[in-house]
């Protein structure tokens, strides 16, 4: 089945999935995680704000 490829055939049972092709493209979008890191730091930003 096609799902299944995303699975590994191995003697024990594991459940590690395979990124697809939008989740590949993401992580190595320079400019989607150079965005990601941006909302990240403003998040931290926040937080560091809130308890001074």
């Amino acid at each position: 089945m096609e799902h299944e490829k995303n699975f590994q055939k191995n003697d024990q049972f594991t459940l590690t999935m395979m990124p697809g092709g939008f989740a590949k493209k993401m992580r190595t979008c320079l400019i989607f995680q150079a965005f990601r890191f941006a909302v990240i730091n403003l998040k931290m930003l926040v937080v560091v704000s809130k308890s001074h």
